[in-house]
């Protein structure tokens, strides 16, 4: 496959910490705060507030306190899918457990004007970044053939571990949509900390519908992306993340039935 790509321009970046403090954030630069590991071992509290979190990026994926839905962040809003695969904007105040943002700029775009399915939609964006060691920021914004999707139930004290938790989980089953995918390509070695491989989050156009992708295939629209090699993970500082078995036999197999690939 021989792709013809162009680096793009400086975006609007402005943020509530641009904004405030009047330095320019660092592009590209991953923010996390917790880990994946963590997460599939019911640690589902966290510290950081959805307004702390925007100061670190305008554009990633997470879920919020007790599990309740997923989370994507585009252009600095903050959408939260519910199990009904309802989308909604949610209030600042609101904690995370775990989640990923950076302020985007992509250095790469590419116009997709042929179907793709997963497998060839990942490859574009493998040979674009040309490094299977670095993190990559992901996004897609155009029409898609379908689109599955998934989004965990809110759950309550004693939390269950986390397979529990997606193994009852529903599926939603979106056709011809137009909407806008995006999230971050991991490296390998960082499996347990983050989830390695792709964890992508969609979001329809009208803003209404989405969540966790679990497989779609898309027909033309706009891919950008943006390398990453400066990341920055915020662990909890909880009784919940202290007694968290952080290395669980099986993490690869666990977090493939978790991420739902």
């Amino acid at each position: 496959m021989k792709l013809k790509c162009y680096s793009v321009g400086d975006i609007d970046t402005r943020s509530s910490a641009a904004d405030t403090t009047g330095v320019r954030p660092r592009m590209n630069r991953l923010y996390q705060t917790s880990t994946m590991a963590a997460l599939l071992d019911a640690v589902y509290d966290g510290e950081t507030t959805l307004d702390e979190l925007l100061m670190h990026g305008n554009f990633g994926l997470g879920t919020f306190n007790g599990l309740d839905g997923e989370m994507i962040v585009n252009d600095s809003v903050i959408h939260q899918f519910r199990a009904d695969g309802q989308a909604g904007r949610v209030p600042g105040d609101l904690k995370t457990p775990f989640a990923c943002v950076t302020f985007f700029n992509p250095e790469k775009e590419y116009m997709i004007d042929t179907a793709q399915d997963k497998e060839g939609f990942e490859a574009i964006v493998d040979q674009l970044v040309n490094n299977p060691n670095l993190f990559a920021a992901v996004r897609f914004t155009g029409m898609f053939e379908r689109v599955e999707t998934r989004t965990v139930f809110c759950q309550c004290r004693p939390y269950p571990p986390m397979l529990e938790v997606v193994a009852r989980q529903p599926t939603m089953q979106l056709g011809a949509s137009t909407g806008t995918m995006l999230g971050f390509r991991t490296p390998g070695y960082m499996q347990g900390v983050n989830v390695a491989g792709y964890h992508l989050h969609f979001l329809t156009e009208d803003g209404r519908r989405g969540g966790h992708v679990t497989d779609y295939g898309v027909l033309k629209g706009r891919l950008e992306v943006g390398v990453i090699s400066d990341v920055e993970i915020q662990l909890p500082r909880t009784e919940q993340f202290a007694r968290a078995n952080l290395s669980p036999e099986n993490i690869h197999e666990a977090i493939r039935v978790a991420e739902g690939g």
